[in-house]
């Protein structure tokens, strides 16, 4: 049998305070990651359970709360699924408490903590990094004890959760397959986080899809971006004046094309006459008319949102049955739009694609 637990004893074993132990809990107020780290792990091995927690809204659809962690509330593809999760939500009285992390894995850890203290019926996340070890186990004993967790878009290792996501691989590996059949050879790629699934899958992609077509990959036109619109403003930049040869560009996400455009359209360069360009996500969020010559992967916002919703519903229902820990992961594909931009640079086409030309920039 276990010690009985209080406050006061844990802040002894973590050598903080009780006023520390209990801003954990509460989930305000700074308290420094690692104590925060210790805290909760001793909570955990103890079985120690705050009595904040004993309370718990009905599993049942109507009268819950489910809380949802994005990595970007700024992000029109996370707000396109926002949309349609709490389109199916509302039909059925589900309320949603909304947290934007900001790609970070601490700030994910104490939204989590705080989602858990308001005795949340359910959890939708999209982490921020798949190899947040803590985080991971965070979310395992979630579901474990009866929270049921539906990871978004994103995954994270070793624990096998029920999910829904897009076919990063197969939409990365056509889009350049595309340039390639296009007589592409030197196509950079602005690449997101490989901590994420989805810029993982996305740089596999590009990479294999290169590989099949005995063209070398080479590190210098890899850049490593975050998903946000400066870092791939900035990384473009850099390519454009170290690497003038390259013809073309693979952005891998609509946030990264937004800055990647930015810089070309500074450098005086047109899409496609001087490079071309193609982006993984719609455009069409940031009022750039595809028409106007922006190839693109249309992403499944509708589909996600919605499946990702259902999903939650079928958990939360579950929730006292066997079938609760039976994971149930979906996926669903991207389409290829093709506008233009991912032709051969009009100020090339007389040059075999293996030649080294270098562009003109106005």
């Amino acid at each position: 049998m276990k010690d009985k637990l209080s406050i006061t004893k844990i802040a002894e074993l973590a050598k903080v305070s009780p006023t520390t132990v209990s801003r954990v809990f509460r989930g305000d107020g700074y308290v420094k990651e690692e104590t925060r780290a210790a805290v909760l792990s001793i909570a955990r091995e103890r079985g120690y359970t705050p009595r904040a927690y004993k309370k718990r809204v009905s599993s049942a659809s109507h009268g819950a709360v489910v809380g949802i962690v994005v990595p970007d509330i700024q992000n029109p593809f996370f707000q396109q699924i926002l949309r349609a999760i709490t389109a199916v939500f509302e039909q059925r009285g589900v309320d949603t408490v909304l947290c934007d992390i900001n790609e970070d894995p601490n700030r994910e850890i104490r939204s989590l903590n705080m989602l858990r203290q308001l005795n949340i019926s359910g959890i939708i996340i999209a982490p921020a990094s798949e190899n947040a070890s803590y985080n991971s186990a965070f979310l395992k004993e979630l579901h474990e004890k009866g929270t049921p967790v539906i990871m978004l878009d994103r995954d994270v290792k070793g624990i096998g959760l029920s999910g829904v996501f897009q076919n990063s691989y197969d939409g990365a590996y056509n889009a350049v397959n595309k340039l390639i059949e296009n007589g592409h050879e030197r196509i950079a790629i602005v690449a997101g986080p490989i901590t994420s699934k989805p810029g993982l899958d996305r740089m596999v992609g590009y990479m294999d899809a290169l590989k099949a077509h005995d063209i070398a990959v080479r590190q210098e036109y890899i850049l490593y971006g975050d998903f946000k619109t400066e870092s791939g403003y900035t990384l473009t930049r850099q390519l454009l004046k170290e690497h003038p040869k390259v013809t073309a560009v693979f952005s891998s996400n609509n946030l990264m094309s937004i800055g990647a455009l930015q810089a070309i359209r500074e450098a005086g360069m047109a899409i496609p006459g001087d490079i071309a360009f193609l982006s993984y996500g719609s455009l069409t969020p940031f009022h750039i008319n595809p028409l106007g010559g922006i190839s693109e992967l249309a992403e499944p916002t509708e589909l996600m949102g919605h499946e990702c919703a259902q999903l939650m519903l079928e958990k939360m229902s579950a929730s006292k049955r066997k079938d609760f820990h039976i994971a149930k992961r979906v996926s669903f594909d991207t389409t290829l739009r093709l506008y233009g931009s991912e032709v051969y640079p009009e100020n090339r086409g007389k040059n075999p694609p293996g030649e080294e030309t270098a562009p003109s920039i106005k």
